[in-house]
């Protein structure tokens, strides 16, 4: 049973992250672990955020809806789907203080990718996107970090802000539901993790529309700033959590 103050905090960071994520295209998903995974653990957090991230990303579509740029759904998803599968049940095999190891080396790694791949200007062609889906797809699969590579894909692309945002809230709902389906089949998702992603993917709807209401009226270079510094000191957190040293 988890205790109502562990419950209030955890529904107030789904509110707090929807919003970020609403912004910046990215930042849910690897936000959240550092609040979840303290209460149910770092082996049940994926899964859980799987479900919820449901909720967040068809709560993005519908409300970014007019923004989607469909041409590199198709080939993006296609190519990420049986990947993602892989990720998903390798994840499966991994012990908690593994998951922890695993899930803590992701979130500070995925700072200075993201930062790198920033930087780059990529000329993707059509056997670049099914590469970067079939990356995106297993590292999503395992990890909260896949976000990220296919934020930082569609920015290549061309995309403006809120069309990377609506179209990564497009392909990420499907590769959702092939993760969740997986978790579900290898019996990683008990009815105490649904009702907790449910509560989250819930509370994240309104931070999704807080997130359309602000997000032509601010800069999101301090928040980038700050959310990558909590990343990393979270991300430190786990790592060393799961190898024994905190």
């Amino acid at each position: 049973m988890i205790e109502p103050l562990a419950a209030i905090g955890v529904g107030l960071a789904s509110y707090a992250t929807a919003i970020v994520g609403g912004l910046a295209g990215y930042g849910t998903n690897l936000l959240m672990p550092l609040a979840l995974a303290p209460v149910v653990g770092a082996a049940a957090a994926i899964p859980i955020l799987a479900v919820s991230g449901l909720f967040n990303n068809a709560s993005r579509l519908v409300v970014f809806r007019d923004k989607v740029e469909w041409r590199p759904v198709l080939p993006l998803t296609l190519a990420a789907i049986p990947a993602c599968f892989v990720g998903a049940a390798l994840f499966t095999l991994l012990s908690g203080p593994q998951v922890a190891l695993l899930l803590g080396v992701t979130l500070v790694g995925m700072v200075p990718l993201r930062r790198w791949l920033k930087r780059r200007r990529l000329n993707i062609g059509p056997a670049g996107i099914v590469a970067i889906g079939a990356c995106y797809g297993l590292v999503t699969g395992g990890t909260p970090g896949g976000g990220v590579l296919l934020t930082a894909a569609l920015a290549a692309l061309g995309l403006p802000p809120q069309a990377v945002v609506a179209t990564d809230a497009a392909i990420s709902l499907v590769i959702g539901l092939v993760k969740v389906g997986t978790f579900q089949a290898f019996g990683e998702l008990p009815l105490s993790s649904w009702v907790m992603a449910l509560m989250i993917g819930l509370i994240a709807i309104p931070g999704v529309m807080t997130a359309r209401w602000i997000s032509s009226r601010i800069s999101v270079t301090l928040h980038t700033t700050i959310l990558d510094a909590a990343i990393l000191t979270g991300g430190a957190v786990l790592a060393l959590r799961g190898l024994g040293l905190v």
